[in-house]
């Protein structure tokens, strides 16, 4: 059985990417951040990474960089799959040994899974036959919910950081701001 790590430092996304890749049948273990996935990579030497990039303490880009210098886990294929669209931050990924740059809203569950299935299949890994193994897993949502539920958290993080990073042309930086009126 492939053993598949998730990175991601949102809570609730790193929960819906692990029922979605658990239902596969995969051995999953997680971080919380670079600096956690790094030494649990090292212990458990996962088959697969996903990743994001915007992390605390160490980025996905930095854990990538050490992951691909790091004796026993270099060959370790990694998915990026982050928020960031820009085509920098892909080629950065790419040039950090990324085996594959996904932006979270740009793509959906079944994606990121079939991604995760056609990786492991390149290295010769058996995935397991869920027919055969497995009884069909009862769960209150069902897939297209969860989609929708990604959709929406990937939304909720977009937003987040267009507040934080609101960028202001220098048009618009001279130009007065309307009066905001005020009920009597």
């Amino acid at each position: 059985m492939a053993k598949v790590m998730l990175v991601e430092d949102d809570n609730n996304l790193r929960e819906i990417y692990q029922a979605r890749l658990s239902a596969e049948g995969y051995q999953l273990l997680s971080a919380k951040d670079g600096e956690e996935a790094l030494a649990i990579a090292v212990k458990e030497k996962p088959d697969l990474i996903i990743c994001d990039v915007m992390m605390p303490k160490v980025s996905g880009f930095e854990m990538l960089d050490i992951l691909r210098s790091t004796q026993g886990i270099q060959n370790t294929r990694v998915i990026v799959m982050t928020a960031l669209s820009q085509a920098e931050d892909k080629a950065k990924a790419e040039k950090l040994g990324a085996d594959l740059y996904l932006v979270k809203s740009q793509v959906t569950l079944e994606d990121m899974a079939r991604s995760v299935k056609n990786l492991l299949n390149q290295d010769g890994h058996s995935i397991p036959d869920k027919s055969i193994t497995e009884q069909p897993i009862e769960t209150p949502v069902q897939p297209e919910q969860k989609d929708d539920k990604l959709e929406n958290l990937v939304q909720q993080e977009e937003n987040h950081e267009n507040e934080q990073a609101e960028i202001i042309t220098p048009e618009e930086a001279s130009e007065p701001k309307p009066e905001e009126h005020q009920d009597s």
